[in-house]
């Protein structure tokens, strides 16, 4: 019986210490891939992102139409948000669909970024992560699109606001 409890506690332990740190589960990628807001997140690409699920990582297709994401990408930004995942040897890219808003969507969310603030601009591609200053051109809330100018280059890139005073320009190519 005191063998069986321990065993039982053991199972507990480790069950408890998943749950609590989401990041150390292994990410399962959705079989369908849609994105019905103006960003891709990484809930639209895995099942169990949890506290991650709404990041958004790129630009999403609009209405009816498809995106190739690269595998590798999308392994990049799952690694940046610390889920653990790896793209499979043959998977060379994933397709998401983009879909129409639901209606339930009521309300705007209020603004992340704000035109004229000061913001980090983040780029991922696969194996690299790189950050910069930038300057948003437009307002934007979570997950909507920014236009940014660069402020060392003083090139203007197209984002997507991930949160307050953050922004992510991915290549998605």
């Amino acid at each position: 019986m005191a063998k069986w409890l321990s065993v039982l506690a053991v199972a507990l332990f480790a069950i408890l210490a998943l749950a609590s740190n989401p990041a150390q589960a292994q990410a399962i990628l959705r079989e369908r891939v849609t994105a019905s807001g103006p960003a891709v997140t990484l809930g639209d690409f895995f099942q169990n992102a949890g506290e991650v699920g709404g990041r958004a990582v790129a630009p999403a297709p609009r209405p009816g139409q498809v995106t190739a994401f690269p595998a590798r990408f999308v392994e990049a930004a799952a690694a940046a948000a610390g889920l653990a995942w790896r793209a499979p040897a043959d998977l060379q890219e994933i397709l998401v669909i983009g879909q129409r808003a639901s209606a339930r969507a009521t309300s705007a969310a209020p603004p992340a970024i704000r035109r004229g603030d000061t913001i980090t601009l983040v780029y991922i591609a696969p194996g690299l992560q790189l950050t910069a200053r930038g300057r948003a051109l437009n307002d934007a809330a979570i997950g909507e699109g920014v236009r940014v100018v660069n402020l060392q280059s003083e090139v203007t890139v197209e984002a997507v606001a991930t949160g307050p005073g953050a922004a992510s320009a991915n290549a998605v190519n």
